[in-house]
């Protein structure tokens, strides 16, 4: 399990949303990638109710973790990551009143990048790198014009009121990611051995990140103690800290 852990730190949808954001209008991908990921995570979340068995089980060991269980893991831990890092980050620039849609990420990076470029080894190839680049970003172009129903985003400024909007989508699918996620996890991450229905999941996933915390179910492995407690943080940053910035009074 630590090597899931460890992809999903890595935040791979992060990366992705910054790919899709660079050269386009940020404001309307925001909005696109928050209601693609929430109806994704919904439909997961009914297809488990309704085409899986919901039993609990108590016979599932580490090993039966299935290839595709692991990449679904790894893909909703890394969505969860950066849930908690988007929404604490603009925050962060509401309360220094810095203009996150003008913010340029990973800048460092992109210089260490154009100096490389300019090396000996690599000024030959710049022009076929640079053409490369320009490639994807059409393609990229593409795809965002593609979308189902791309037209009907809108493509504004945010204001506290759309944020407010976004957090509270981005809350729930929290609670749908980590119930997901509950569920797959084997029996021996839970007290008493027996692994979590979808059902289940879900009430302690609610539980956890109201931080009502029963007891009645109880996590009893590093990777799904960790889990509780980071959901808990994202909850907090979503609901503490973000709407007591965002309910401010648009300037």
């Amino acid at each position: 399990m630590f090597w899931i852990f460890l992809l999903g730190m890595v935040c791979p949808t992060l990366h992705f949303a910054v790919f899709m954001k660079h050269g386009s209008n940020k404001n309307k991908v925001i909005r696109s990638l928050n209601w693609g990921y929430f109806i994704t995570s919904t439909l997961s979340f009914l297809m488990l109710v309704f085409y899986f068995n919901i039993s609990t089980s108590t016979d599932r060991e580490v090993e039966n973790l299935s290839s595709i269980e692991s990449f679904w893991i790894v893909f909703l831990l890394s969505r969860c990551f950066e849930i908690f890092y988007a929404f604490l980050r603009d925050a962060l620039d509401k309360i220094s009143d810095k203009d996150s849609g003008n913010r340029s990420e990973y800048p460092r990076i992109a210089k260490l990048i154009n100096l490389t470029l300019d090396t000996k080894l690599f000024c030959h190839y710049k022009r076929n790198i640079k053409s490369a680049f320009g490639f994807i970003g059409k393609v990229k172009s593409k795809l965002l014009s593609g979308l189902p129903g791309s037209e009907l985003v809108n493509g504004a400024k945010l204001k506290n009121h759309d944020r407010l909007v976004l957090s509270f989508r981005s809350y729930f699918e929290l609670v749908i990611n980590f119930s997901i996620i509950y569920s797959l996890l084997p029996g021996i991450f839970w007290k008493g051995g027996g692994s979590l229905n979808i059902i289940e999941a879900m009430y302690f996933s609610g539980v956890t990140i109201t931080t009502l915390g029963y007891g009645d179910i109880s996590p009893e492995n590093w990777f799904s103690q960790f889990l509780s407690v980071f959901e808990v943080l994202c909850g907090f940053s979503l609901i503490v800290v973000c709407l007591a910035i965002y309910l401010k009074d648009e300037k």
